[in-house]
């Protein structure tokens, strides 16, 4: 399940990061999200309604990958996996989460801040979340955290700090495979339903990867 997640990551450099109010507004971004090339998701499990909204993505667009993130105890997690996310994200390097995803054969992605972190994820995992990654120091401290580990066979998603202006680099950096960026599902022009603001930032996103 890692190795596949890992492949589907390569062909989703960026991974929208998004709160929902609503299932029916979930419904809505991925909706939108698809028809501007995206092919994934991550619900971020900070509003009652996450785990219907993975749901109702899941349920209704299939070839859609769908996952939850913010992930912080065992219930949220049974919760997440429930509603069928195709993999799962901490803020922090749980292991009693990442072992309960393995024995449920769900992807984690355990967050980490640190080299001690990121060797001892290492052991459970081969994609990994560096987070908070603006204020640790940007894709130059990707590069230097990652450096001593060219042996290890691994990905990195940086998230937090993730916008518009920098994401390119932070993909140029070695090891990542992914970025998370919350900027191109941005939560307040969801509140507002401004669809076209959201597809206009959807857009030039992709367009300048692409």
């Amino acid at each position: 399940m890692a190795a596949e997640l890992a492949d589907i990551l390569k062909k989703n450099r960026v991974i929208p990061v998004a709160q929902f109010a609503s299932p029916q507004s979930a419904v809505k971004i991925a909706e939108l999200l698809q028809k501007h090339s995206y092919g994934i998701l991550e619900v971020t499990f900070r509003t009652e309604s996450a785990a219907e909204s993975i749901a109702a993505v899941a349920e209704q667009f299939p070839g859609f990958t769908v996952g939850a993130g913010s992930l912080l105890s065992i219930d949220a997690l049974k919760r997440a996996i429930d509603a069928g996310a195709s993999f799962c994200v901490a803020p922090g390097m749980d292991l009693e989460l990442i072992d309960y995803a393995a024995s449920c054969g769900v992807p984690f992605i355990p967050g980490v801040a640190t080299p001690t972190e990121l060797n001892t994820a290492l052991k459970k995992c081969n994609v990994i979340k560096i987070f908070p990654a603006s204020l640790l120091g940007g894709p130059e401290y990707i590069k230097a955290v990652a450096a001593p580990f060219k042996t290890k066979n691994f990905h990195l998603v940086p998230t937090g700090g993730v916008n518009q202006n920098n994401y390119l680099d932070y993909l140029k950096a070695d090891r990542v495979v992914s970025v998370g960026m919350s900027y191109v599902v941005d939560a307040g022009l969801i509140q507002k339903g401004d669809l076209a603001a959201l597809g206009e930032r959807m857009n030039a996103i992709m367009s300048a990867l692409q």
